[in-house]
């Protein structure tokens, strides 16, 4: 479980933007309290969904890039030799400031929080804390490139570790490859516990047990978006490949390539649905861009409702459909507006922080520019006529 994350100098994010999953204080008899949408942790309450409104190009989505970037730098560091560059960019106006990524989250009932910066090519800074106890108690801290500082125990061997960490490198990626077990466990939260997109799904890799233990939510996905399609089946072919078909309302005895006769509507349903149903029965966070594209709002909401339905998943979508903007479904600290500032900064503001009476109308104020999360155009046909005019 995640309970909060910084990032600092990504793509159009040049001061600190933040995801902040830590619940509002309410009274729990309160009719915005929407308990499905919290989690408990040690005495505290925490979100499990937050999505991320505002126009095109405000950088919604480079909150998602930036955090896939940070997640595969943790993963695959270790991998780096000389001559390796970060695949990301830097704010443009500002590309000498340093990059931050900081994250606050719960694995194997410990909370832990990393952080590590990227300047010039190299990793100057990276630490990690943990609450063995419930107290902030350091594991290492890196400074400088190469001045490293341990809590004596929690690395075993930490200089030999040290020794095989470059500057392209992260120590939480080299002390996992070389098998430190505090370390793996960090390590594994990011492999297994947090997922950021859809990913290039393969049917081949689909499992019998999977399919069958997800199969009547994936109908009943299907029946949410008006689909005739009423049953599923999979199969193997000649060659021994899997292959999955699907039978319709009209003649349920006729059988479907689903690969080659669904629309891509559908798939992207199934696939979304598939990866979401594994992961969150498993307790991920998920983040998404545009997770409903393609999907009526209806289903939409079904995603939603999946998450809340599973025991301590957590999800964050990007969307431009202000309809899922909805205080009966979401929380004030759940919706967060995505703004692009005069100087190109993106600024990432949650509805809690603006001051709002009770019988404001949320998607009306949103649609109205309240919020500066929306596109300004002013008097559109106006303006089309004089320039057409021109022509």
């Amino acid at each position: 479980m995640i309970i909060s994350l910084r990032l600092t100098n990504f793509y159009s994010m040049r001061d600190d933007a933040v995801l902040d999953f830590t619940a509002e204080a309410t009274s729990r008899t309160a009719n915005d309290n929407l308990p499905e949408n919290l989690i408990e942790f040690s005495g505290d309450r925490f979100v499990n969904i937050i999505g991320l409104f505002g126009s095109n190009a405000a950088g919604k989505s480079n909150m998602i890039k930036a955090i896939d970037f940070c997640r595969r730098f943790i993963l695959e560091s270790h991998l780096n030799n000389e001559g390796s560059k970060f695949d990301f960019e830097p704010f443009k106006f500002d590309a000498d400031k340093p990059s931050e990524f900081y994250i606050d989250f719960v694995t194997e009932g410990v909370e832990y929080e990393y952080s590590f910066t990227l300047q010039n090519g190299k990793v100057q800074k990276e630490s990690l804390y943990y609450f063995p106890n419930k107290r902030r108690a350091k594991v290492f801290t890196r400074d400088n490139v190469v001045t490293y500082t341990h809590r004596k125990g929690t690395i075993p061997r930490p200089t030999e570790v040290e020794t095989n960490t470059g500057d392209k490198t992260l120590f939480l990626s080299r002390a996992s490859s070389m098998n430190r077990p505090l370390a793996q466990i960090v390590y594994r939260f990011f492999l297994n516990e947090m997922v950021v997109g859809t990913g290039g799904f393969d049917i081949s890799k689909l499992s019998r047990e999977d399919f069958a233990i997800n199969k009547e939510l994936l109908l009943k996905a299907f029946e949410v978006s008006d689909s005739d399609i009423i049953d599923i089946s999979m199969t193997n072919d000649s060659m021994g490949r899997v292959r999955l078909q699907t039978y319709h309302r009209e003649n349920p005895s006729i059988a479907f390539d689903f690969e080659k006769e669904e629309s891509e509507g559908t798939k992207r349903l199934f696939f979304i649905m598939l990866m979401l149903l594994k992961k969150s029965m498993a307790g991920a966070a998920v983040f998404l861009d545009e997770f409903d594209l393609k999907l009526h709002l209806r289903l939409a909401e079904f995603i939603l409702d999946v998450i809340r339905a599973s025991s301590g998943a957590q999800l964050v979508f990007t969307s431009h459909n202000p309809l899922l903007i909805d205080m009966n479904k979401l929380r004030k600290e759940q919706i967060v507006f995505v703004n692009k500032q005069n100087d190109g900064n993106s600024e990432f503001i949650p509805l809690s922080d603006f001051e709002i009476d009770k019988k404001t109308d949320i998607l009306k104020a949103y649609l109205q520019g309240r919020f500066d999360a929306v596109p300004y155009v002013g008097n559109v046909y106006s303006v089309l006529s004089e320039i057409i005019s021109k022509r």
